[in-house]
């Protein structure tokens, strides 16, 4: 099946974990964007389980919070990074469209990125520290899910938007029947919302049955977080680049979770 192949294409491509069936079918292209966000359910639930492990373990937070800020660019072999910086180097050098252009292609490494790298790391681990701080081990389970959330939102966005013309993904965006798998994506990022937020309002409902919204309304202010970030960075590096490619979808991801992490901090 073309969907099988698709998830085994979408870990190969986008997942550090060495990959047990190694399978590559043009033609299951657009199912492999679908599957993207079922990787990242691997990953969120591996994410969750670093949690506990480093929670059990009792180590100490600063080191806690900087193994859960690296694990997600770990663990997608820093691809979605590398996007994000390849962006930013182009989008800030606030040259003319094609120069900008010729920037992303570079594999160079510019001063933009590297500045860009680093505030994000900063704010990441300041956040996740942030948010164990909160000493609430309940919050901590959106792990699971917002790396599913984040990868919805990219794959979405590839398949919608007009690519750019050295775009990998221009069939996708061609063909009918690729677009067509917009609402199988959509579809798998309003489950994983509802289970998100349904999810904590339940939880919420047993710790403390007298209590207020707590858990929903912060598990709802992140995922409304992480859907604004990703629509709005992803809107922003598409004009500034003339449309949509892989690492704009990268970049997109990137600043979807660390806005997801921002409000699990302050929330």
């Amino acid at each position: 099946m073309k969907a099988i192949t698709g998830f085994f294409m979408a870990w190969g491509n986008f997942c550090a974990i060495p990959c047990p069936c190694k399978k590559w079918d043009e033609k299951a292209r657009p199912h492999m964007l679908v599957m993207f966000p079922v990787v990242g359910l691997i990953m969120g639930i591996l994410w969750y389980g670093l949690f506990l492990l480093v929670d059990a373990a009792s180590i100490p937070r600063p080191l806690a919070a900087a193994l859960l800020t690296a694990y997600p660019f770990v663990v997608s072999g820093f691809i979605h990074l590398d996007g994000f910086m390849d962006c930013n180097d182009a989008i800030l050098s606030r040259r003319p469209l094609e120069e900008r252009r010729r920037i992303l292609k570079d594999s160079h490494v510019g001063a933009f990125a590297v500045i860009t790298a680093i505030l994000l790391f900063l704010l990441f681990y300041a956040s996740m520290s942030s948010a164990l701080e909160r000493e609430n081990p309940h919050i901590m389970w959106s792990l699971i899910l917002i790396p599913v959330l984040a990868r919805t939102m990219s794959a979405r966005a590839v398949i919608v938007h007009q690519p750019l013309s050295t775009s990998q993904y221009q069939k996708i965006f061609a063909s009918s029947k690729g677009r067509r798998f917009k609402w199988a994506v959509s579809l798998i990022w309003l489950l994983a919302a509802l289970l998100l937020i349904g999810g904590g309002g339940l939880l919420e409902a047993e710790l403390n049955p007298e209590g207020g919204p707590g858990l929903f309304c912060t598990f709802a202010a992140l995922t409304a977080a992480e859907f604004c970030a990703s629509i709005l960075s992803g809107a922003y590096a598409r004009r500034q680049l003339g449309g949509m490619n892989g690492d704009v979808a990268g970049f997109a991801l990137v600043w979807s979770e660390l806005a997801a992490v921002i409000s699990l901090a302050v929330i």
